[in-house]
């Protein structure tokens, strides 16, 4: 599953004529703006297939999708539940400050001492900047992704922080 990431997932029907909305599962806006394929993960058949996207449109935090083939409310609710993926070499690339959560989630944090604290197991977007939820042995903490306490970061591998005193 390596090869593919979540991007979105259809929630629900929009009008008669096969529109879905879907709830984003990224924090790069841009993969749904340019978005012209994209593959459908059916989980009853085990199945991943490739769809083409008609048109986008933002509505909110979500986006409402024209899938080809899609021409029906009927079709429509058959996809309900079903998660979007793109392949990973399909992501726009990133600056070197920059990441997707899918990187950031599951990886180990340490502090500047070398000290494993625990693994990141959520994102929370604030507005201003994220905050990891890392889950230790002892319960959770939160850190803020911003200069000031991150030392380090290798996407998908791990996380170095600058502890303060509160944490």
């Amino acid at each position: 599953m390596n090869e593919y990431i979540v991007i979105g997932k259809i929630t629900k029907t929009h009008g008669l004529f096969g529109n879905v909305k879907v709830v984003p599962m990224t924090n790069v806006e841009e993969i749904f703006l340019n978005l012209k394929e994209v593959f459908v993960k059916d989980e009853t058949r085990n199945g991943i297939y490739r769809v083409n996207v008609q048109k986008v449109k933002k509505i909110g935090k979500n986006y409402l999708l024209k899938i080809a083939g899609i021409d029906s409310l009927e079709k429509a609710k058959k996809i309900i539940g079903m998660q979007l993926l793109l392949k990973t070499e399909e992501l726009p690339k990133l600056s070197s400050d920059e990441y997707y959560f899918y990187q950031l989630l599951n990886v180990d944090v340490y502090s500047e001492a070398g000290e494993k604290l625990g693994r990141v197991i959520d994102i929370i977007e604030t507005g201003s900047n994220d905050v990891v939820v890392v889950k230790t042995k002892d319960g959770e903490i939160l850190i803020p992704m911003v200069k000031e306490y991150v030392v380090s970061f290798e996407p998908e591998r791990k996380l170095v922080v600058k502890l303060s005193e509160w944490m």
